[in-house]
């Protein structure tokens, strides 16, 4: 792959000018290496934007070839991204790198060439053309945008500057809602192409997993056609934006436009309807048959991402930070639950000898030290190391030690944020000051002891689940709820906790959030239930 590419790259003799030719010597791509091809397709990108033979027309079209061609590589690479530890942090870094610099390319060369066909549109009368190109580029511009989110990176003002001046050029030339075919015969038209990338960020990406974002812009592209575009004028849309900057989109409550400005509206429209029937589906339907947004992604990362779009697509915004206030200090982080379990079963155990590591947990993790921002409410702001960046993502549960104390808090990683140049930044949401660690184990019911009796369960230790108990309701500031891997939940389940020198039963009640390798529910104490 890597000696055609040189031989190609040598001869200088790519289809530049001549669509037929171009995608004749693209499909050769289909089976290559997905970074190496990115790499190619970037070469083309370079031949074309200096050529000089080729007409608006044909360079559009050999931009939407070239476009075609990239789409399967980049889910590749993207895919490998998501993955995360699977991979390296290098590879997964040089990854990335690779998606945004093509995506980069991509979307610059679409946006001169829509400009380029927007100069000449009257003159020829190549609205269709026209259209398919902004709608191209408005695409092409909430790829990129999706690519710096799942690195928790802002959106590029560029980007939306891009977005509301081709939608505009195209509704001034009377094409904004025609109809046009992308990728793969997909319909679509400018206007809902917009709408498309409006609500990427109108769903609160800074608060969700990389995978949950992806899973967000597989919705965005089977909804969008149901979004709507309030008329000038119109001021009933729960979503804004200003057509004439380079500022994203928000929310329409609560803050007021800029004088003179223009604003536009918008929203979910009948997408959000569509989205509860999913969510209905979804109640109704067993784990393991939810694959409506691709085979590839978890069923519980795509329950996750209804949920929360069903939650960020309402008028009224369902969170607002706390005000934080500037502070300095350390933090001491440790992060994968049966680390955190480890530790707080060492320093505050429910009962003495708990701290033996479940078989698959591996060495003690050493923490790591983050650096204290700033602090508001429940919530806590630290800066990053660079070594944190290979793991750290929304929704994962962390233990906290502030000021080098030797106390562990349980917390979540609640947003994340990163400006180009600059380390991240994650707020930390605290869920327990005072977390205990405890060795549950689950009573075997009737009709389902199989093997095992619920005698032997006793007798041998069989069952045994390691939980952290975030709240035991004592104090009545929330309800009973506790940690435990995936894996070791039942709803309604009994289970048998060890708390001091005492038995006590909890019964499990209703999931309140799944992680990657834990899950935090609801659960009731219940009296020793009869044999």
């Amino acid at each position: 792959m890597l000696e055609w590419i040189k031989r190609r790259t040598e001869s200088q003799d790519l289809a530049i000018d001549d669509p037929a030719s171009a995608k004749a010597q693209l499909a050769e791509l289909r089976g290559a290496d997905a970074l190496a091809a990115l790499g190619e397709l970037s070469g083309w990108l370079e031949s074309l934007k200096d050529a000089a033979g080729a007409d608006n027309r044909s360079r559009s079209e050999i931009l939407a070839l070239i476009d075609e061609a990239g789409a399967a590589h980049e889910a590749t690479l993207l895919a490998q991204y998501l993955a995360g530890a699977a991979h390296g942090q290098g590879e997964r870094e040089s990854n990335w790198k690779s998606l945004s610099d093509y995506q980069s390319g991509l979307t610059v060369a679409l946006y001169a060439s829509a400009r380029a066909l927007i100069g000449s549109a009257d003159a020829d009368g190549s609205l269709p053309v026209l259209a398919a190109a902004a709608a191209r580029c408005i695409r092409s511009c909430r790829v990129l945008a999706k690519i710096c989110l799942v690195h928790y990176l802002d959106v590029p003002p560029k980007l939306w500057q891009a977005a509301y001046s081709l939608h505009a050029a195209a509704e001034k030339l009377g094409c904004a809602t025609m109809t046009v075919s992308l990728r793969s015969a997909t319909v679509t038209g400018v206007t809902q192409e917009l709408l498309r990338f409006l609500m990427l960020p109108m769903s609160a990406p800074e608060m969700m997993a990389p995978e949950q974002i992806e899973v967000t812009d597989r919705i965005l592209e089977q909804h969008g056609g149901d979004f709507t575009l309030r008329p000038r004028g119109a001021t009933d849309g729960p979503f804004c934006f200003e057509p004439q900057s380079k500022l994203p989109p928000r929310r329409a409550a609560g803050r007021e436009p800029a004088p003179n400005a223009e604003v536009r509206y918008f929203g979910p429209g009948l997408g959000f309807d569509a989205l509860e029937q999913v969510f209905r589906r979804f109640a109704a339907a067993k784990i393991a048959d939810i694959k409506t947004y691709g085979k590839d992604l978890a069923p519980h990362t795509q329950i996750a991402a209804v949920q929360h779009l069903l939650t960020f697509w309402r008028a009224k915004c369902p969170y607002s930070p706390p005000p934080h206030s500037r502070t300095t200090g350390e933090l001491r982080i440790i992060h994968r639950y049966s680390h955190l379990w480890q530790h707080l079963s060492r320093v505050r155990p429910a009962v003495t000898g708990l701290a033996i590591a479940q078989d698959d947990d591996g060495e003690t993790q050493a923490p790591e030290t983050w650096t204290l921002h700033d602090a508001g409410g429940i919530e806590l702001g630290a800066d990053l190391p660079q070594a944190a960046n290979d793991w750290v993502q929304c929704g994962e549960v962390v233990g906290v030690s502030p000021h080098g104390s030797s106390e562990y808090w349980v917390g979540v990683i609640l947003r994340m944020h990163a400006e180009p140049g600059r380390c991240q930044h994650a707020d930390i949401a605290i869920l327990s000051r005072k977390p205990l660690a405890v060795s549950l184990r689950a009573l075997v019911a009737r009709g389902e002891a199989g093997v095992f009796t619920e005698a032997s369960a006793r007798q041998f230790a069989f069952s045994q689940v390691h939980a952290i108990i975030l709240s035991d309701g004592s104090e009545g500031s929330q309800k009973p709820n506790l940690l435990l891997p995936p894996d070791d939940w039942k709803e309604g389940r009994v289970y048998e906790a060890t708390v001091g020198k005492s038995l006590r039963y909890l019964r499990g009640l209703h999931v309140v959030r799944r992680g990657g390798d834990y899950l935090r529910a609801t659960f009731e104490w219940i009296a020793a239930p009869q044999d």
